[in-house]
């Protein structure tokens, strides 16, 4: 047995869920210290969730570490039934119970804005919002646009950062963008913006046109890998070459494909394939200092957090489907890929990209008023504020436990659902 491989294979797997657990123990510890802070009783304090593998007891807490290594708790006394105990969760002010509550949330937010200073300190210039230059053949410039523009807007979304450019671009699809600018101290709006657009991500190929790695889109149309493309709208081709003509000549990205598969001939008609938006211009960078790096790691964490009730709006509106949903099992599979990449690269800024995107969108997804979730119990300290008495505790309990039934019972079908495209082969991007 090669050793050394099976560590090269188990390694990123590895890196994967610890850094998964920092970014769960970064929360969970957000309770526990305000719950200490504020001398309520914690019972448990426990990273994972099923059985336990390893425990402590302190003085009063008992620390745990689970087996599944997806979530955690902290367990503090009269937190769901009612304690005559003065140190009870239930018997504190409501301000307090709220800082306990939002403090797991506050955490991850926290944690994703020092990764973000770290991801821009790390960088040779500090992205801004301006255009510095047009690529050769750049559409975008005839419909208005103009070197030294600032972006303020896309689409009627503020611009925080230059990581909101390509997020608010890649929204929609058609390839028209409104943009309203400053341009020498003056705010212009130009509607329609035309982009380019080209192929993107459908399947990798041989110079014999054999296709392999194809993607999900594709494998729903009927392509298989190890197919060989023999023609693209009746006309053959023999090469790489040919191949990457035909599919630039149809500018509807919809095509009939001819196949062999093994000695069997097969037609494809109408095959849509995936396209992107080309990204014509380049954006201004500015040499380091304290105020820019602080600065754009703020509109960068603030990017990436309205990135998550955008994303769970364009989910609510049909936008995505089921198979665009990643959950735990899905999640470790793209960090384990991201750490992969980041080892032979030499270069850890993906790895920590990802970290503050996931540590952000579990920070802000818990503030979401949803029974069972942080938000949800805020919720009800609101009501409680509001009204000047507590919803009783017995009628809290069952909303939340219908709602965390709920949730279990999401991600449950969301990782049968990675369990599928990890057993098919079709993947996560």
């Amino acid at each position: 047995m090669d050793f050394s491989s099976v560590i090269s294979k188990v390694l990123p797997f590895v890196i994967a869920v610890l850094f998964f657990g920092l970014i769960i123990f970064i929360h969970e510890f957000g309770h526990f210290i305000f719950a200490k802070l504020f001398g309520v009783k914690v019972n448990e304090f426990a990273i994972g969730m099923g059985p336990t593998v390893l425990k402590k007891q302190g003085k009063e807490t008992k620390y745990a570490l689970r087996l599944l290594p997806f979530g955690g708790f902290v367990s503090m006394e009269g937190e769901e039934e009612k304690s005559e105990d003065s140190r009870a969760f239930c018997n504190q002010k409501v301000w307090k119970r709220m800082i306990i509550i939002s403090a797991g949330a506050v955490m991850n937010l926290i944690l994703g804005f020092i990764v973000c200073i770290f991801l821009v300190s790390g960088s040779e210039l500090v992205g801004t919002n301006e255009i510095l230059q047009f690529y050769e053949g750049a559409v975008s410039s005839e419909s208005g646009l103009a070197v030294g523009d600032k972006i303020l807007e896309i689409d009627g979304k503020k611009v925080y950062s230059d990581y909101d450019i390509s997020f608010l671009m890649q929204r929609n699809s058609s390839g028209k963008y409104d943009f309203l600018v400053e341009r020498e101290g003056e705010k212009i709006y130009f509607e329609d913006v035309t982009f380019a657009k080209r192929t993107s991500g459908n399947f990798y190929y041989r110079e014999n046109c054999s296709v392999y790695d194809v993607s999900a889109l594709l494998k729903d149309q009927g392509f298989k890998d190890e197919d060989i493309i023999l023609n693209i709208n009746g006309k053959a081709v023999k090469n790489a070459e040919e191949l990457i003509a035909q599919i630039d000549a149809d500018k509807d990205f919809t095509y009939d494909f001819t196949l062999k598969r093994g000695e069997e001939k097969i037609s494809l008609s109408q095959v849509k394939l995936n396209t992107a938006t080309v990204f014509d211009f380049s954006i201004l960078g500015e040499e380091k200092n304290v105020l820019n790096v602080l600065s754009s790691a703020f509109g960068y964490s603030i990017s990436m957090g309205r990135m998550v009730y955008l994303s769970l709006f364009d989910l609510l509106r049909g936008q995505y489907g089921l198979n665009d949903l990643a959950g735990p099992i899905g999640t470790v599979t793209v960090i384990a890929d991201i750490a992969q990449s980041s080892i032979a690269a030499v270069d850890w800024s993906g790895l920590f990209m990802m970290m503050a995107m996931i540590t952000i969108n579990i920070g802000l997804f818990n503030l979401l008023p949803v029974p069972a979730l942080d938000g949800g119990h805020l919720f009800f300290m609101v009501f409680e504020i509001i009204f000047r008495k507590p919803v009783p505790q017995k009628y809290e309990s069952w909303i939340h436990a219908a709602g965390l039934i709920i949730l279990l019972a999401f991600m449950a079908v969301i990782s049968f659902s990675d369990i599928w495209k990890l057993v098919s082969g079709r993947g996560f991007y």
